[in-house]
């Protein structure tokens, strides 16, 4: 029987993983702030969620070879710890805020914060009739300082879910015989494949809002949790300068109010995030690539260690300080 204490639950840190945090949340950043350069910088968003799919399930994957089981209320407990404070305190500044007249021009600013505080917000975005590439050609005083909270709930309904579906699917695994690696495989391909789909059906606004939409991009890094931990795919040292490189590209080129990314293709593009989380679990005989050397630098780890805070405090920031200062980029 392995150690069952919480210890042996614990992720080695790995300082370039703060690294991506940095490198997801300056791209969002540089968006929201109207960097035209960087017109595809809502890409960082979906780093942030391959990224947590690696991370959740990693320490799930731990958590089951340990202790044969999965326990949904310590995860939820210490989800809930981790991000229950900051959002609140971001809710709360808004109310605060609100009661001063500091969102001039924000429409429905409490049925948001009631989406926020439920984690629904992005169904309520959908069911509200708004439509993402309008937003983004508003002007700044018209946004409300809670829109971001949509990327929050969708990451927030996967953490509900997804310790119950984990269990679930290991459980499948080991009484069929069965890789969990391929069950995997495929749960994240349906979802891939649905993601389009729902594009066509539903209409971009649903692909690019919509929980089952981008819930691929989450699975993937859950896929590679597995895969890596099961010894079904060897990092190779080529992988994270070529799938950096990939991401850089995706944020530049991608177009702010079109393009793929609202026709279901995040699951195609969040390879690139994939292969560079891949890439960083490389360990070779020569010791840890330029890439990982890079993003472990001091200044961008401190940045990812606070990424959570900065994505939540910044757009409430933009909204407020460019209330009227023309259009920008949401």
């Amino acid at each position: 029987m392995g150690d069952t204490s919480a210890g042996a639950r614990r992720l080695e840190h790995q300082p370039a993983l703060d690294g991506v945090r940095a490198l997801a949340v300056t791209m969002v950043l540089l968006f929201h702030g109207g960097v035209s350069w960087m017109g595809g910088g809502y890409f960082g968003v979906s780093v942030f969620f391959t990224l947590s799919g690696f991370l959740i399930t990693s320490l799930l994957v731990r958590e089951h070879e340990s202790t044969g089981r999965i326990s949904p209320g310590a995860f939820y407990m210490r989800r809930a710890k981790r991000l229950l404070p900051a959002s609140t305190l971001c809710l709360a500044v808004i109310s605060l805020m609100a009661t001063r007249d500091a969102w001039e021009g924000a429409n429905h600013l409490r049925r948001d914060s009631a989406g926020a505080l439920f984690q629904i917000a992005n169904w309520v975005q959908l069911g509200s009739g708004a439509s993402y590439t309008d937003l983004q050609s508003k002007a700044a005083g018209l946004l409300s300082p809670l829109d971001h909270y949509w990327s929050l709930a969708i990451e927030e309904q996967f953490y509900w879910l997804w310790p119950l579906a984990f269990w679930g699917l290991a459980r499948l695994a080991r009484r069929r015989g069965w890789s969990l690696t391929r069950i995997l495989l495929t749960v994240t391909l349906v979802f891939a494949a649905a993601a389009p789909v729902i594009a066509m059906v539903w209409g971009r606004d649903a692909a690019y809002w919509a929980s089952p939409a981008r819930a691929a991009e989450i699975l993937i890094g859950a896929l590679l949790a597995v895969a890596v931990r099961e010894g079904k795919i060897e990092p190779r040292r080529w992988m994270a300068p070529l799938s950096l490189a990939a991401v850089v590209v995706i944020a530049v080129v991608l177009p702010a109010a079109g393009g793929p990314a609202y026709h279901g293709a995040f699951p195609l593009l969040a390879i690139a995030s994939g292969g560079l989380l891949l890439g960083l679990q490389h360990r070779g005989a020569t010791g840890v690539g330029p890439v990982v050397s890079v993003l472990s630098w001091k200044p961008l780890v401190g940045l990812g260690a606070i990424s959570y805070g900065v994505y939540l405090f910044h757009f409430p920031v933009f909204v407020f300080a460019n209330t009227n200062t023309g259009k920008w980029n949401r």
